[in-house]
């Protein structure tokens, strides 16, 4: 049986996650409120496309997001790319026509201008050089082409949970957006997700802070394990994603959320 990636990773190359924590999040990630809202939020602005675009996933995981594009752009030649192999496994499953790569986000193995679009969902957070993954990620854009990312938001409400999940940080309000205009690109827009179930979400992670900020080894992977066990779909949940997609909509945007999106544009080169 072939491979079902091509991978480009040395040695030298370190990921803040594991097959182990890939196999413990993936299920609760597919039909959660909150996930399904953020990949129709991306969908929604990786646009506008060319006919029969090039379309990568930067930080594919399973693949979810990859099948979710397969569906609104049919005709997409898509490309997903992760450092963790077990996730590519079941991103072919998937996403049998995708083309996937084992690599780093800061090391993109595609040329240069080589991509229409580009996506990313709840991986910045884990690359400790975040810039430099972002200007790989315009390197390998188009002029005018599209990255729209997906981050955790609020340095304050940083837990247990983030630290066992390897994130480097939560994003402050504007961070994303100001670490890819340094890196040149154009900010389109800049918001948050999650706005109406903030409130529960930041009691939540200020209690987290408060009474487990000391776990750690094994008493720390059974409390995110339990947390993830424990974590359901919500229909109160699906109807606040709704509320919060119409008032996006009507151009509400409230200055606080669970997660941040950015959409980035590589600037077109003067005619």
């Amino acid at each position: 049986m072939s491979q079902p990636f091509v991978s480009h990773v040395t040695s030298e190359h370190a990921v803040n996650w594991s097959e182990d924590l890939e196999e413990l999040h993936e299920e609760s990630s597919r039909t959660h409120f909150i996930d399904v809202w953020t990949r129709s939020a991306i969908l929604a602005r990786v646009g506008p496309l060319p006919q029969r675009p090039r379309i990568i996933d930067v930080g594919c995981s399973t693949g979810y997001l990859l099948e979710d594009l397969r569906r609104a752009i049919p005709d997409a030649s898509l490309v997903g790319v992760d450092l963790v192999a077990g996730g590519l496994r079941k991103a072919r499953e998937n996403v049998p026509d995708a083309e996937l790569l084992q690599a780093d986000a800061c090391a993109l193995p595609l040329a240069d201008r080589s991509v229409d679009g580009a996506v990313s969902a709840n991986l910045f957070e884990h690359v400790p050089a975040d810039e430099r993954a972002l200007a790989e990620t315009l390197r390998i854009l188009r002029p005018g082409a599209r990255a729209v990312i997906v981050v955790p938001v609020g340095p304050g409400n940083y837990d247990y949970y983030d630290r066992f999940l390897g994130h480097e940080r939560r994003y402050a309000s504007g961070e994303l957006a100001r670490k890819a205009a340094a890196v040149g690109f154009e900010v389109i827009e800049d918001i948050h997700l999650g706005a109406p179930l903030y409130p529960a979400f930041w009691a939540v992670k200020q209690r987290n802070r408060r009474r487990y900020e000391q776990l750690r080894g094994e008493a720390l992977e059974a409390k995110v394990r339990d947390d993830i066990g424990r974590t359901k779909d919500s229909a109160l949940g699906r109807v606040a994603c709704r509320f919060e997609e119409r008032l996006l909509a009507h151009g509400v945007k409230l200055p606080f959320g669970i997660r941040g999106l950015t959409v980035l544009a590589r600037p077109r080169e003067p005619a």
